[in-house]
């Protein structure tokens, strides 16, 4: 179960990107060939491709946070003193979960507001919108996660006197 847990922690964010992208993809390739074949097009099959490109900017933030590469000025905190790169860090979770608890809170609110007044995807009449919102509060859950994860590494870091990582950890071994 550990190894299934450790596996999913490390490949849950590409996985499910590359699912989004492929429904996405596979979407606007089929309403162009219905366009311009034959002249007719699926009417919701536009919604759900913008859904899945949703998904896949929440969901590629989180993987990026887990990266250490998305809003990272780590050309600035390496020159920073070490006791200054850790606050950074700290500053960093602190701004990623408080932004995170507001997302979430908006987000869930609005799902609930979909999902109280029945809104049904644009062309279809069984299709709920506020299922593709959830992807809001579970991609900054994500985020929420990954940014304590980046935590407890630091902490673990200052605690050891270890350089952090301070990009993604491609970048760290090319620089």
């Amino acid at each position: 179960m550990k190894k299934i847990i450790h596996w999913l922690d490390s490949n849950i964010e590409p996985i499910l990107m590359n699912i989004a992208y492929v429904v996405m993809a596979v979407l606007v390739f089929e309403q162009v060939v219905l366009r311009f074949v034959f002249k007719t097009q699926i009417a919701w099959s536009s919604a759900v491709a913008i859904y899945m490109f949703i998904a896949v900017t929440w969901l590629g933030a989180a993987y990026n946070v887990r990266q250490r590469s998305h809003l990272n000025f780590g050309e600035v905190r390496s020159v920073l003193p070490y006791g200054a790169q850790f606050v950074c860090l700290i500053l960093d979770a602190v701004l990623w979960v408080s932004l995170a608890g507001v997302v979430i809170y908006y987000a869930v609110d609005q799902i609930e507001l979909l999902q109280m007044n029945f809104a049904f995807v644009p062309g279809t009449s069984d299709l709920m919108q506020w299922w593709f919102y959830l992807i809001m509060p579970f991609g900054w859950g994500l985020i929420v996660l990954r940014a304590l994860q980046n935590l407890w590494q630091d902490i673990g870091h200052y605690r050891r006197r270890e350089p952090f990582l301070l990009g993604s950890p491609s970048m760290v071994e090319k620089g």
